[in-house]
């Protein structure tokens, strides 16, 4: 009796099958032979469409991550708005799927955020910010925004609180206040320090070429201030 024939698979397919399994489980303890079983296929046509785990795991992470939107470029003078916005929506993202926050981390797919890089660059050089600063502040709200949604996709896949629990408030007064004042979290807090951020990088563009946009050759640059 001849065998069964196996259902057909496309490469998107396994990669949104892999993308709700991770979403269930976490990325740490996949595999194709685990896929495959939830697919209903036998693992070599999976092996057909991917070379082994990480392949399929790379792609998976530039498929999730390829989801956020830059949006329309900024109005002039509103340079904060857009960036915010930006680091917003992929903070959005990782917290809709905690439990892959572990595969962006571990295959970053930098593919999928050059284009918003490129407009970034474009962004900060028509808001008057110094070449040599642009890659400095992109990188810093990059590993801002990437680092609070790592942290609280964890807490929240752990059931952990973003603060610490029973501090002691004679022993460490400065931290208690600082917690008790905060009155943000989530994306509230991640929009607080985006904006707090980007109000330090402002600091150092001159009010004029902020205003204009222009670009002056003789600005310093942040490292040299």
């Amino acid at each position: 009796m001849p065998r069964p024939k196996q259902p057909l698979i496309s490469r998107e397919a396994a990669v949104d099958a892999a993308l709700r399994l991770i979403d269930e489980e976490g990325y740490e303890s996949f595999s194709l032979e685990k896929l495959a079983r939830a697919m209903g296929v036998r693992s070599p046509s999976l092996y057909h469409h991917f070379a082994n785990r990480s392949d399929l795991l790379t792609e998976a992470a530039r498929t999730l991550l390829s989801q956020v939107s830059t949006g329309p470029d900024p109005a002039p003078g509103e340079w904060h708005d857009w960036f915010t916005r930006l680091c917003l929506g992929t903070y959005r993202l990782i917290m809709a799927h905690p439990r892959a926050a572990g595969l962006l981390f571990g295959f970053f797919p930098n593919t999928v955020i050059m284009p918003s890089h490129e407009r970034g660059a474009r962004v900060l050089a028509e808001a008057g910010l110094p070449a040599a600063d642009r890659w400095l502040v992109m990188r810093g709200l990059e590993k801002l925004v990437f680092g609070m949604a790592f942290a609280d996709a964890g807490d929240a896949v752990h059931g952990r609180t973003h603060v610490p629990r029973g501090v002691e408030r004679e022993r460490y007064p400065y931290l208690v206040e600082a917690i008790e004042s905060g009155g943000a979290a989530g994306e509230d807090l991640v929009e607080r320090a985006v904006r707090t951020y980007l109000a330090g990088v402002s600091a150092q563009v001159p009010a004029s070429a902020a205003t204009t946009g222009a670009i002056r050759s003789s600005t310093p640059s942040l490292t040299e201030m």
